[in-house]
């Protein structure tokens, strides 16, 4: 099973990062550029086809959000605990910051399309738009704090795309509009591009990250959300069977998701709110650099878990 895993799902995604630094090696891409055709193209483009082609139902997009809500309140007070000790409290927003906002576009995406299939992306699309929102929310409080009035909160939450695209799926779901093939042809070809660009641009990230010192909050970070985020997420799955809020079958399928996307490596955005309000930005970019390396093991033997 680990060996599987390993093959046919964390070496490709690892695979296609090591593209994406070799290129920055040699090509030196514009990181700018492809962080925008991510974010306001590719994202949006996967997150409209997979949602209207979804058969998710509103109590099940119901129960992911709210899923998603309990789990970040859940880090935030482990996280501002743990990180309010004396060794960590100078750095606790950013460490907070780096614990709750997990890399579910970049590489949670192509990673739910090899290890789930089509229905793990749809579920992580949701996800998506979760972090999208808690992180030009709560992320600019924690990160920018009094410096950033709560009008530009607002006005960079609606400056992200996936949010819209969420919408307009669920206005084509609601109004049961056709797409005609000149739409959705070249969107599908866009949502079929996310994969192999998001992660070349991972590469080129990782491959400019500053990768060593501060040890003691670098592990503290990784920690708490490789490791200590998967088991809130299993905790709080377990509760919600025990309570009987999903159906066997269903939870069967939509937990493994969630748990292993709760053990995705830490945000970009972290590290690009880290450089904008000067909050420890090159401790950040090691968090995400050894974040992303360790999660080669660690996701590998979640997903192990919780799929066997």
């Amino acid at each position: 099973m680990i060996l599987h895993i390993l093959v046919s799902i964390i070496l490709p995604v690892f695979f296609l990062i090591g593209v994406g630094i070799v290129s920055d090696r040699v090509f030196k891409p514009d990181l700018g550029t492809l962080s925008k055709l991510n974010f306001y193209i590719f994202v949006p483009a996967l997150v409209f086809i997979r949602l209207i082609d979804s058969q998710l139902s509103g109590a099940l997009v119901g129960l992911v959000t709210a899923f998603n809500l309990l789990h970040m309140l859940a880090l935030i007070g482990l996280s501002w605990l743990t990180f309010g000790l004396p060794p960590f409290r100078q750095r606790r927003s950013m460490l907070t910051a780096a614990a709750i906002f997990n890399n579910c576009g970049n590489y949670g995406i192509p990673f739910a399309q090899l290890a789930f299939g089509d229905f793990g992306v749809q579920i992580m699309a949701l996800v998506l738009v979760f972090q999208n929102v808690a992180n030009f929310t709560l992320g600019l409080f924690l990160m920018g704090d009094e410096r950033t009035h709560w009008k530009e909160r607002l006005e960079e939450m609606l400056k992200a795309p996936p949010l819209y695209a969420v919408a307009a799926a669920l206005l084509v779901n609601l109004l049961h509009i056709q797409m005609p093939d000149s739409i959705r042809f070249p969107l599908v070809q866009l949502s079929n591009g996310l994969v192999p660009i998001a992660l070349l641009t991972l590469g080129v990230q990782l491959s400019r990250a500053r990768w060593w010192g501060e040890m003691l909050p670098l592990s503290a970070a990784n920690v708490m959300r490789l490791i200590v985020s998967p088991l809130v997420a299993a905790g709080l799955a377990y509760l919600i069977q025990a309570l009987q809020l999903i159906a066997p079958e269903q939870a069967a399928q939509v937990f493994p998701v969630l748990i292993c996307g709760a053990a995705l490596p830490v945000a970009v955005n972290v590290y690009i709110l880290a450089i904008r309000y000067d909050r420890q930005a090159e401790l950040a970019s090691r968090i995400v650099f050894w974040s992303t390396l360790a999660s080669a093991v660690t996701l590998t033997l979640w997903l192990a878990v919780f799929t066997s």
